[in-house]
Parts: C-alpha cells; structure tokens; sequence
C-alpha cells in the first residue's frame, strides 16, 4: 500500500499530482495557455521527470504529518491515543509496538461497533454467515468479517451504511490481507527491542495509508448522552482526540434525527452520529467515569464471561492497562433487539 512513483506511468499516484496541482495553484493560480489549462503535474511528469520525482518526498513528508495530526485531534478516542501514544508516548520499542497494536485494534473496535449499531438499529434481519454469538467476539479476524458481512446484507437491503461509506470495500480487504499477514498484528510476543522495531518497520507505512483511508472517521462523532436542552439539543460528552479532558457540548440535531433515534436518549447511554443518522453503541462500547467524575474513560467489549446464573461482560478500558466487568444483565435490552435479528428468543 506504500504510494510509488513509476516512471513511465503518471497516475502511478494521484495523490501526489492532486497536491503538485495545488502547490502550483497556490503559488501561480492556475495554469492557463491560450485558454488551455493541462494539469501543471502531468507538464511536469512530462516535460522533467527528474524534477517531478524530486519532489516526491517533501510530498510524502508533508502527507504523514496530515495524517499523523487528523488522527491524533479528530479521530475517536480510542484510535487517537493510541496513536498520540505510539507517536509521542512510549518508554522503549517494545511498548510502541503495543501501542501500534492497539491503534489497529481500536480501528476495529469502532468499526465494528458502529456496524452491529447499525444493524440493531434498521433491525433488517441478519443470516448466516453472520451468527449472533460471533458478535460477541473478542477475535479481530472475527471481527473484521461481521463488519464485512453486516455492510454486505444492509448493502442487499437498499440500506448504504454509515461503515461503508467510512470503509470502502478497498480498505476493509486491505484491513483483513494485513491483519492475516502481518506479525506485529499477531500477538505473538516479541523477543527484543530489536524485532520490535523490525515490527514497527515491517508495518507502519501500512497502518498509516489504511488510516489515511479512513478518514472520514474525523467526521464522526462518540458521546455519551447526558441530557438535552430542548428537543433538538443534545448535552453530551464527546470523545474525539487523543486528550482524556473532559469535554460536554451542546449537539444541535435536527427533528427527524430526534424522532428517529429518540430511544437512545437516556442516561447511560453511548452514541455516535454517522452519516446524519444517530445509533445506540451499547453493548459494543461502554464507560467508567472515576470517583470525583472528572474523567470518563471509554470501555471496549472484549469478551463474555460467567455461568448462566453470573453471566457478565468484560471491558477493556481504554488508556487502563485494566479489564473491567459488567453484569450482562445491564444490557439486556440492546442484547434482545441483536438477537432478535437472528430470530433467537430473549437472553
């Protein structure tokens, strides 16, 4: 997935021609001879090819840190410190390799949560290959297919999803060929500071462009419902960014929004906005706020746990290096409208 130039072919990398036109726009406006305006990328492709590969590398240079940036200030929480923390937070290349696991995995936590979202929420019934207690996974690989799987049968059902619109087909089989592929995402355990950088080196071009892909991640929005103003103004907490701060705002919504998706709105409960439309998170994402309520940490389902008469769930608290757990019975409610898609019986 790395971007190359090739020399005989000018849309080897159109990303590169898209900002050549736009420095040279920037600087001189447009280029215009007698009325003919060709692409100054394509007269430089042209006309000198060495300068057109020359200035590849600022090119790219000036790309990573957009990307870095737009995921460490805009992308959910989970993704954004993660990376914040690979990037500027590690003590030795053994914990940065964690750290760009945990990215990959946050990744498809939030894709996956806002998938089985929206399934509960357009309640179109659900087949197999997709099974009810695969949604209750804590396999990645697992996780990738529900995606994959829900987009295709919302897809066969006239219904274009907020994940597919984030996730194009390119990107999820880009996702899963590097997920199958790659050491660093196989949680094998590495020896040495050594391979750890060999890991990091391995993959990190990859993970960058597969984020860069998914970039319309920055527009969606993780909160946690507090109250509403009025009938089109939500008071929530937002979570967007690497920064555990505290931030509540006031999301104005409009009346179909709110007659839609009016459920959700009640203490506990974790949205997202996608796309225009508003989906209940739970079970799939959680919260735990600490003792004086200053900072809530997001919770990630990982896996279930207990017999039938202590049946619980088990959270992965982000930036924690903690499990917690949380009686089943809690989410009852959203667990029966999943299962209710699969035409299964209460839990």
């Amino acid at each position: 997935m790395k971007l190359q130039l090739d020399p005989n072919i000018y849309d080897a990398c159109p990303p590169y021609n898209d900002w050549l036109d736009e420095q040279y726009s920037e600087q001189s406006g447009p280029l215009d001879i007698l009325g003919y305006q060709p692409r100054p990328s394509f007269v430089l492709f042209t006309m000198s090819p060495d300068t057109y590969e020359a200035t590849f590398s600022d090119f790219v240079q000036q790309r990573e840190e957009e990307i870095k940036g737009s995921v460490c200030n805009l992308f959910p929480s989970p993704i954004a410190y993660y990376f914040y923390r690979f990037e500027n937070g590690y003590e030795n290349d053994l914990q940065r390799l964690h750290f760009l696991r945990d990215t990959w995995e946050s990744v498809i936590d939030i894709l996956h949560a806002l998938a089985v979202a929206e399934s509960k929420h357009w309640q179109i019934p659900l087949v197999v290959p997709l099974k009810f207690k695969d949604l209750l996974t804590d396999s990645v690989a697992k996780r990738l297919e529900n995606i994959e799987g829900i987009v295709n049968q919302l897809g066969a059902s006239g219904i274009t999803s907020s994940v597919a619109q984030i996730s194009p087909t390119a990107i999820l089989n880009a996702m899963r060929d590097l997920n199958q592929s790659r050491n660093a995402f196989s949680h094998s355990s590495a020896q040495s500071e050594a391979q750890a950088r060999n890991w990091i080196s391995e993959c990190y071009v990859d993970v960058l462009e597969v984020l860069a892909g998914l970039d319309a991640l920055e527009d969606i929005q993780i909160v946690r419902y507090l109250s509403q103003v009025d009938g089109t103004t939500l008071r929530c907490e937002v979570f967007r960014g690497h920064s555990s701060t505290r931030t509540i705002q006031n999301i104005k919504i409009s009346h179909e929004q709110m007659v839609a998706s009016a459920k959700y709105f009640q203490q506990g409960q974790m949205l997202v906005i996608a796309g225009g439309l508003i989906f209940g998170l739970r079970p799939m994402i959680h919260f735990r706020e600490d003792g004086v309520g200053h900072t809530t940490r997001l919770c990630i389902f990982r896996k279930t746990r207990g017999d039938a008469l202590d049946r619980r769930f088990e959270y992965e608290v982000v930036g924690e290096a903690v499990r917690q757990e949380e009686n089943r019975a809690n989410f009852s409610a959203e667990l029966n409208e999943l299962r209710a898609l699969f035409d299964l019986g209460a839990d």
